[in-house]
């Protein structure tokens, strides 16, 4: 793993220690560091870039099958898409759940 997404995820761990002091607040953490064989099969080359990467093919995925379905979702080359297209798509389908009435921030 890369010093960058050691960082990273330590960097989280804070926030989400911090988060986590207030009443009634929690905040998940990514998977310790240390647990490498999670992060060799989520992020084979161990870079902060690949593991965005990820992120972003992910987050488009659920946020398709939020605005339209799972299927449709899957339909989709998500991996040959730029990131560019990528958040584009996500703002489609932000506009997409604000348009049936129901905010973004509430999915």
């Amino acid at each position: 793993m890369k010093n960058c997404l050691r960082n990273y995820i330590i960097a989280q761990h804070a926030e989400a220690d911090e988060f986590s002091k207030g009443l009634g607040c929690w905040m998940g953490k990514l998977p310790n560091p240390r647990d490498t064989q999670y992060w060799n099969e989520r992020v084979p080359s161990g870079t902060l870039q690949e593991f965005k990467r990820i992120e972003l093919e992910e987050g488009t995925y659920y946020a398709l099958a939020d605005a339209y379905s799972k299927s449709y979702a899957r339909s989709l080359d998500l991996a040959s898409m730029s990131d560019d297209e990528l958040s584009k798509l996500i703002d489609d389908c932000k506009f997409q759940i604000e348009m049936c009435g129901i905010r973004y921030s509430d999915v």
